[in-house]
């Protein structure tokens, strides 16, 4: 007899205990953009998972709050959407940009100055002696300097002597 007067205290404690345990504690969705990133990975899923339990109701019941962390939630620039470049970036491409090019500049004129004479093909002489040769050997006799009314200066590209 006791035990059959135990038995609904046993199950109405059982059923108040497994109510208070699944509900879900109130998840703080005030400013979750800022505070996104202080969150643990365990405390992002589980207002995840809230939000997914507010958006299977109906959604016209939410409040702006919830529709602006739920929009967050799913399309804020966190996780795989976080931006690979950070302020101030363009600024460092540009300086790099620069840097690289000066110095590239600076080897050339570098290289030009240790260099030696011009070659002896460089020489008016030898372009005029060229054009004498591409005329005497009818190199390019339809536009070019073999033509009959050609007026350009031909293999001369310079001149300096």
């Amino acid at each position: 007899m006791i035990r059959a007067l135990a038995r609904p205290a046993v199950r109405i404690t059982q059923r108040r205990c497994a109510s208070t345990s699944a509900t879900t504690p109130a998840v703080q969705l005030q400013n979750i953009e800022s505070r996104w990133a202080t969150l643990s990975a365990q405390e992002q899923s589980s207002v995840a998972k809230h939000l997914e339990q507010i958006q299977a109701g109906e959604w016209t019941k939410m409040t702006t709050e919830q529709k602006k962390a739920a929009y967050w939630v799913a399309f804020g620039p966190h996780g795989a959407r976080t931006p690979l470049t950070g302020p101030g970036h363009a600024l460092k491409v540009a300086a790099g940009t620069t840097a690289v090019v000066g110095a590239a500049g600076a080897l050339f004129l570098w290289i030009r100055s240790k260099g030696g004479e011009k070659p002896t093909t460089m020489t008016k002489e030898w372009q005029e002696a060229s054009n004498e040769y591409a005329r005497a050997n009818k190199i390019n006799p339809i536009s070019g300097v073999s033509s009959e009314d050609y007026k350009g200066t031909g293999f001369v590209s310079s001149s300096k002597n």
